[in-house]
């Protein structure tokens, strides 16, 4: 939610995004908030800045536990800094680059309060319409609650259903 008012404030008409935009010869202050273009823009923008922080926290974890001799033993064996780089680093951050990829995917299936709050509703058009958005108007809005639980139990099937093929597509299940 904090997230939300703050990139409503910043992506304002008359917000900081929109003075440095202006700042440029030929821009005009954007709508970001009612423009459905721009609404699918700002969405993605807001989740990038709330999640880089502590993915590359993660990541950083993970490139530092990769084993140093194995860079030392390509490097002897003739290997260039790309295929150091796909034969030694990927591999020893795999698990972490898999779950960073699970947790983001699932966050994503999630999203509700952050376009809600950015655009007090589905936005324009239906610009930030979430699954979750979704079930809750057809819930609590409609008042159809039996329609709310089977979006809700399709919703779960759906990140079951992506959760293994994310699994299956890395290897992450299989011991190395």
């Amino acid at each position: 939610v904090f997230v939300a008012v703050i990139f409503s404030l910043m992506l304002a008409k008359n917000g900081p995004v929109n003075e440095v935009l202006s700042a440029i010869p030929g821009f005009a202050p954007l709508s970001w908030t009612t423009n459905p273009v721009l609404a699918r823009i700002a969405i993605p923008l807001a989740i990038l800045w709330t999640s880089v922080g502590y993915a590359m926290v993660y990541l950083l974890a993970a490139l530092q536990s990769v084993d140093r001799e194995l860079y030392e033993a390509a490097a002897v064996d003739g290997a260039g800094p790309w295929s150091r780089f796909f034969h030694v680093t990927l591999p020893g951050i795999r698990h972490v680059l898999t779950f960073l990829l699970l947790v983001g995917m699932i966050g994503m299936l999630q999203l509700f309060e952050l376009p809600y709050v950015l655009f007090q509703g589905a936005g324009p058009g239906l610009a930030g319409l979430t699954i979750v958005m979704y079930l809750f108007q057809w819930g609590w809005e409609f008042g159809d609650i039996g329609y709310a639980s089977a979006v809700g139990w399709v919703l779960a099937l759906l990140i079951l259903a992506m959760t293994l093929a994310l699994v299956r597509i890395t290897g992450a299940a299989r011991e190395d």
